[in-house]
């Protein structure tokens, strides 16, 4: 990026969108050039830009809409599962999970008639037609891009909502996976002009691998905040006399995905390990989806999109969750 300093300094004395523009352009010329180190550089510097210099009201309002749809989404689900549990219920759970807890957003038209097609859903279902439990209540908290850091902010505020329950947290993938973009950068890029947003776009569509391999660790959730927030929630849910804690493993993607993510086998594999490391020193449980989902074959247990769960996974989820937990 020696080369390129004028432009560096330019760019930084330049207003949204132009200082993005030009730094994108540099990223560009650079790749095309073959000097991939400092094209990888020049796009870092791009999505830094994207939240330093947009306009500050404008990135807010972006924000708080999206964190405000998601939540709407998620308070929509556990009102759905509520209002299916038992009023005096003798048996209390509580899952938290991201998207993979949900229909798709394509489904969503058709909740809540498709609420019991997903793994939440299928749980409280039988939990209820359980004579054993004398009636159960679902405490669900299921929320796209949902971490590991979003939930200890919420059983912080929350912490009734883990009391005298069995709790499942379903949680990783959104935590580990290697981004182009942090969320608010993602956002960010809805602000720039057309012509801009499309080159910063073709960048990362482009050159995907020469930047994962450029930031191997750029994640929500770095692996060492992601072990800390595991403890957090442990001690939460056992100062609320929880039941039981389960983690679950996240599910390595298939084959086929491995080429645009390099490492991504590593990645996810090191978070795994993590899991089950703090799972073994808090007493908490483990449910391996990964190893569960590959068992029975990702082409019956995932989507197409190699992430999200099948109506097979769902089923396969709930039901191994239902035998360790409850022996039914």
């Amino acid at each position: 990026m020696n080369e390129a300093s004028p432009i560096l300094a330019s760019a930084a004395e330049l207003s949204f969108p132009d200082g993005v523009g030009t730094v994108i352009a540099a990223a560009h010329a650079a790749a095309g050039k073959g000097r991939m180190d400092e094209a990888v550089r020049w796009f870092d510097l791009c999505r830094k830009l994207l939240t330093t210099i947009a306009p500050a009201a404008a990135l807010k309002k972006r924000i708080v809409a999206n964190e405000q749809g998601r939540r709407r989404e998620a308070i929509k689900f556990h009102k759905a599962i509520m209002d299916r549990g038992a009023r005096d219920a003798g048996t209390r759970v509580a899952i938290f999970a991201d998207s993979l807890a949900l229909p798709r957003p394509e489904e969503m038209d058709a909740f809540p008639g498709n609420l019991e097609q997903t793994y939440p859903g299928i749980i409280n279902a039988r939990l209820q037609a359980a004579p054993t439990l004398q009636g159960a209540s679902v405490w669900a908290h299921c929320e796209r891009y949902f971490t590991t850091d979003n939930l200890v902010g919420l059983l912080s505020e929350y912490p009734e909502s883990v009391r005298d329950a069995h709790v499942l947290v379903h949680l990783g993938l959104n935590d580990c996976a290697i981004r182009m973009y942090m969320d608010e950068q993602r956002l960010a890029v809805g602000l720039l002009p057309d012509d801009i947003s499309k080159e910063v776009l073709a960048f990362s569509n482009k050159y995907r691998s020469a930047l994962v391999e450029a930031f191997p660790n750029f994640s929500y959730v770095p692996i060492q905040k992601f072990t800390a927030n595991l403890h957090q929630i442990a001690q939460i849910t056992r100062s609320a006399n929880a039941k039981s804690l389960t983690f679950t493993t996240t599910i390595v993607v298939p084959e086929r995905f491995w080429p645009a993510t390099p490492g991504i086998c590593q990645n996810f594999t090191a978070y795994n390990l993590e899991t089950m490391n703090v799972a073994n020193q808090v007493g908490a449980r483990v449910l391996d989806v990964d190893r569960l989902m590959w068992g029975r074959s990702t082409g019956a247990t995932l989507n197409k999109d190699g992430m999200h769960l099948s109506p097979v996974g769902h089923e396969l989820l709930a039901t191994s969750w239902l035998k360790s937990t409850f022996k039914i």
